[in-house]
């Protein structure tokens, strides 16, 4: 039997679900989310690995994997002050409807906008006045999710592609990995600035520590 410990690597799938609609709003497993909900974007399911610890999932969530065992899956509940927080009034703004209109924007509610850098979703359009909502869309929800624990990740290439998509947010077709002899360089097709590359390697050499040389170009 293995079980999970801070700083592990593991390989997870899970459904991620509104508790009181059960509706879908995340998955790994392509053709399950398909049929719960076929809005879905399907474009990058698939297993997902993280490191146990990291704020690669939810805190609580992450947390709740610690000590389970590696092979089984797990019925996981959080309250909205688990998942994404209780609803901040002080989020909801109501906004001159020209404002939108000018911008070539026709509010709907369910619209997303971007607005000074921030992502809303118009709530109510009512004559003149637009209430935009600047939660988080899961504010305020409670969540379940059924995970499973696929396997425990040993091999530093997985652990390390892992954090590459993790930390910086790429998919795996956008980098190479190369190791020999523990000595890493990492290919990419995508311009990563400084400071993110420092925080890479920085992590990459906290948490896979046989990689001696880690070189990104």
């Amino acid at each position: 039997m293995v079980n999970v410990k801070e700083k592990d690597f593991i390989e997870i799938d899970y459904l991620a679900k509104i508790k009181d609609t059960n509706e879908l709003f995340d998955a790994t497993y392509e053709e399950a989310a398909k049929k719960l909900n076929p809005k879905v974007n399907h474009a990058h399911y698939g297993a997902k690995i993280i490191c146990v610890g990291q704020g690669h999932i939810l805190s609580y969530l992450e947390k709740q994997l610690i000590e389970k065992e590696v092979e089984k899956t797990y019925i996981i509940e959080l309250t909205q002050e688990q998942g994404f927080g209780k609803k901040d009034l002080s989020l909801m703004k109501i906004i001159n409807t020209t404002i939108l209109t000018k911008q070539k924007i026709t509010p709907f509610p369910g619209l997303q906008i971007n607005a000074s850098g921030m992502i809303g979703t118009i709530r109510t359009v009512n004559g003149g006045r637009t209430i935009v909502d600047f939660n988080h869309p899961l504010a305020g929800r409670g969540l379940v999710y059924e995970i499973k624990i696929n396997r425990l990740i040993i091999n530093s290439k997985e652990k390390l592609g892992s954090l590459i998509q993790n930390v910086l947010g790429i998919h795996d077709h956008d980098y190479e990995i190369k190791i020999e002899n523990n000595k890493t360089e990492i290919k990419t097709n995508i311009k990563i600035n400084k400071e993110h590359q420092e925080l890479l390697i920085k992590k990459a050499k906290e948490l896979i520590p046989e990689l001696t040389e880690i070189k990104i170009n």
